[in-house]
């Protein structure tokens, strides 16, 4: 997606204990100046303006230790670390301390046309 398509790219991360419980995930929003999220962290922050202009985008997002690695066409867009000082939400933890099991792409999510998950 481009800048001011207003396309949504949504991934979610799973958890399976007997039923599927999201752990956390990552929403960009492509307006004018691309906004992110972190579900169950941090709302609404600009993305840093080093986004790749190419329309078509290959994105890597991994959960890390400390918290959340992000790149596009091998560009790194975002690199967190989640704690009380970042996170809006009191009970991120909660979420972001969980081992994932999975993915899923939100139904809001316009922008993606497919995934692959590594081993």
């Amino acid at each position: 997606s481009e800048d001011g398509s207003g396309d949504i790219m949504w991934v979610r991360f799973l958890v399976d204990s007997g039923y599927l419980y999201h752990a956390g995930g990552f929403y960009v929003v492509f307006s004018q100046t691309p906004t992110y999220w972190l579900d169950n962290c941090l709302h609404r922050k600009p993305l840093p303006d080093n986004l790749p202009e190419e329309q078509d985008k290959l994105w890597r997002i991994k959960r890390t230790e400390q918290g959340l690695r992000v790149t596009c066409n091998g560009v790194t867009v975002l690199d967190v670390v989640l704690s009380d000082q970042l996170c809006d939400d009191s009970d991120w933890k909660d979420y972001w301390n969980k081992e994932i099991s999975g993915v899923f792409f939100d139904y809001w999510d316009t922008a993606s046309i497919s995934y692959r998950t590594r081993g």
